[in-house]
């Protein structure tokens, strides 16, 4: 495996301090040496570039900190395409969610039909007009569809970068009355956690993979902390009571590792400030370490 190690440090998609201390916190738990067990070759890609905090201004209460996301998503998307481009599996770790604006772009400028599986208690539907909060890391998915301000938009082009058909929800608990009315006017599959409750993980993340098989030619993982239930993680800035345990978790990551079709998977949210210790950042470092073992398994046995 070829993994291409992409950090995020930066926290300007919402406005707790310390995601942007996140990529230094699970480099802290370990993930380089995990890096070196479970990649025949992984190597620190790059750093997506950050805007310091005196050069980000807040404008419009309903766009907080756009300065700072366009500068950083756009720089990443280009980090994303390259990696992906020499057929290297970028792994990134962040960073608030609306980094994804910017991976999203990178992705889809290699694979036209990208597919998205999005592991987050939310629904990052929202627009400017539909926001309650004005924080983009409430919106990354609103922009990959074409929904949202045009400086947002446009990075990695003016193309749509996804279609409503070619993303899945799993885990998703608390959704604002416009990113519902978004998921239901758009038809978007979700899977709930009362959907997981009733039928198990296993069959979930077997016919959410068959579904984007059917109409993509690749996937990538979006991996948000705050999908995980409250209890196993602190360190997260946007916690959602009723989450997904350990072993489901695990379970999403195993069925995606044994896709050739996987091609990317980032994990953000990780806010080391947020707690005494460093318990989620070592999660997340546990987390990818089993994501990267389920990918050399399957690379093994095939």
């Amino acid at each position: 495996m070829n993994i291409a190690y992409i950090s995020v440090p930066y926290r300007y998609g919402q406005g707790k301090p310390g995601t942007e201390q996140g990529p230094a916190a699970v480099e802290q738990a370990g993930l380089l040496e995990t890096l070196a067990v479970h990649g025949q070759e992984a190597v620190r890609y790059g750093e997506a570039a950050v805007l310091s905090e005196d050069a980000v201004r807040e404008e419009d209460p309903q766009l907080k900190r756009l300065e700072g996301v366009v500068h950083t998503t756009n720089d990443l998307h280009l980090l994303v395409r390259e990696a992906l481009t020499e057929q290297r599996f970028p792994l990134l770790v962040g960073g608030d969610h609306s980094m994804a604006i910017g991976t999203i772009a990178g992705l889809r400028q290699v694979v036209p039909r990208l597919g998205v599986i999005w592991f987050d208690a939310h629904g990052d539907l929202n627009t400017p007009e539909t926001s309650p909060s004005g924080n983009i890391h409430g919106m990354p998915l609103a922009v990959a569809l074409g929904e949202g301000h045009r400086r947002l938009t446009e990075i990695g082009g003016d193309a749509v970068k996804l279609q409503p058909e070619h993303l899945v929800f799993i885990g998703l608990r608390d959704v604002d009355a416009g990113e519902q009315e978004l998921i239901d006017r758009l038809g978007i599959r979700v899977y709930d956690m009362e959907a997981i409750r009733t039928r198990g993980m296993d069959a979930i993340m077997e016919e959410a993979i068959a579904y984007l098989k059917e109409t993509t030619d690749a996937f990538y993982l979006s991996f948000d902390m705050d999908g995980l239930d409250p209890s196993l993680v602190e360190g997260t800035g946007t916690r959602v009571a009723d989450g997904i345990m350990l072993d489901d978790a695990q379970t999403v990551l195993r069925h995606c590792a044994e896709q050739d079709e996987f091609i990317a998977a980032e994990f953000v949210e990780v806010n080391p400030l947020l707690e005494e210790g460093n318990g989620t950042a070592i999660l997340a470092n546990e987390l990818i370490g089993n994501l990267l073992q389920y990918m050399e398994t399957h690379r093994l046995v095939k």
